[in-house]
């Protein structure tokens, strides 16, 4: 009983700082979306879309390929300050490395990349300031990765607070004075600005980042360990922005610009009422897991996550259907309330996603990484075999739906990959006190 209060308050205490984070980073993005929405309509939320899925996928090279693995390994040697100089140094070193190449890439390329993602080449300048902004939005969020490590909680609200609202500012005014190119340009040079003012932020812990400059700490043996999860993440990352690029392209050729636009709306308000729960994920249920080495003490610690979590998802999603036609309002205009034939089926799509994402955080913690291939390629080809198929017989509705149904499909593909885990498990267990 001790013990199921003891990680119960925990689990709140994670969920407190989790939710203030989320709160500023909601706030921010909704400011962002309405500024959008009000100076660019869809068809501007649909190209900006474009720009955020390939930034993802660059960002799954240089820093969120090491969000995991630098959390996990700076929490476990917190208190071995060697050790963590030389997690930091390498990870800093590799994002570096990983900016510069795929810069090259982006401003050589230019043409290339302005046809991709805008169908025009107008906006050959875009992929030109993303290779410069590139190393600066990386080394911002691996900055977020060790302090989340360390547990410097109040700091960690503190710098994620600084880089919405200063990634804020920059869009809203550009937007408001430049329209779609000072959209354009505000989400690539944020980070620059942000970077500038967490340096200041950081305070004792600005050495951090110094550690780039220390080659003599780079180390292999902290890249091997890493490998997992960096590769499980850049996968994953790459697999969905790539996806989510294809089905956007795949409703503007079927449909128009328009309808990817309000489609576009429905993922970007999505992200922000289901950010707490997906986040909480990584804040508290990552750490906990890694510790976890019976079936018994993993059931427990998904209990006490859903316990809290789906009364939470249901009342926040009832209310959210609803509410729908007061929120698109509210947060974008009145052009765009075609979006609400969307909600119900993004809504049960959402819901099975947590409740899916919650037991993914067992791969990470047990480098399943055979299993989270498998089941995020399963759910992605699902996700755009469908849509491909259903676009036709319900319009963009079939989209959402496919969405659902997707992730309905990965749910039971999870869990039969976890049982198979810890059956393997006990059957090695047996094996080993006979022998």
């Amino acid at each position: 009983m001790n013990f199921k209060l003891y990680n119960f308050s925990r689990l709140f205490k994670a969920s407190y700082f989790n939710a203030v984070i989320v709160f500023v980073k909601v706030i921010c993005g909704l400011v962002i979306s309405k500024t959008v929405a009000v100076f660019m309509g869809p068809s501007g939320l649909a190209l900006l879309g474009n720009l955020k899925s390939f930034t993802e996928t660059a960002i799954s090279f240089t820093s969120v390929g090491y969000q995991n693995g630098t959390i996990r390994y700076i929490s476990e040697f917190s208190k071995d300050k060697s050790q963590q100089n030389r997690i930091t140094t390498t990870v800093l070193q590799l994002s570096l490395c990983f900016s510069l190449i795929i810069g090259v890439l982006l401003w050589f390329f230019s043409n290339y990349w302005s046809l991709v993602l805008f169908k025009s080449l107008d906006y050959t300048y875009v992929p030109k300031l993303l290779a410069f902004g590139l190393p600066f939005l990386s080394f911002n969020l691996i900055t977020i990765y060790i302090l989340n490590g360390l547990e410097k909680f109040k700091k960690l609200v503190v710098i994620n607070s600084v880089l919405n609202i200063t990634q804020m500012i920059v869009v809203v005014y550009l937007v408001i004075n430049f329209n779609l190119k000072g959209g354009l340009i505000g989400t690539i040079i944020g980070p620059v600005f942000v970077f500038l003012i967490n340096i200041m932020t950081l305070g004792n812990d600005r050495g951090l980042l110094f550690n780039l400059f220390k080659v003599s700490f780079f180390s292999l043996k902290v890249v091997k360990n890493m490998s997992a999860y960096f590769f499980m993440a850049i996968y994953s990352s790459a697999i969905v922005s790539i996806n989510v690029l294809l089905i956007r392209n795949l409703i503007i050729e079927k449909l128009n610009v328009q309808e990817a636009g309000y489609w576009e709306a429905m993922n970007r308000i999505s992200s922000f009422y289901i950010m707490f729960f997906i986040s909480l994920t990584s804040f508290y249920l990552l750490p906990r897991l890694s510790k976890t080495n019976n079936f018994k003490l993993f059931i427990e610690e998904l209990k006490n996550f859903y316990v809290l979590c789906i009364p939470l998802l249901l009342i926040v999603f009832s209310s959210i259907y609803f509410l729908r036609f007061f929120l698109l309002k509210l947060l974008l205009n009145e052009e765009f309330l075609p979006t609400s034939n969307l909600f119900f089926w993004k809504l049960i799509g959402d819901f099975i996603s947590v409740l899916a994402i919650a037991l993914v955080k067992q791969f990470h913690a047990k480098r399943m990484v055979k299993a989270y291939i498998v089941s995020n390629g399963v759910l992605n080809l699902l996700y755009f075999g469908l849509s491909y198929f259903l676009i036709d017989i319900y319009g963009l509705e079939g989209i959402v739906k496919s969405y659902a149904i997707s992730y309905l499909i990965y749910l039971i593909l999870v869990i039969i990959f976890i049982v198979s885990f810890f059956k393997k498990k006990i059957r090695l267990d047996t094996f080993n006190i006979m022998f």
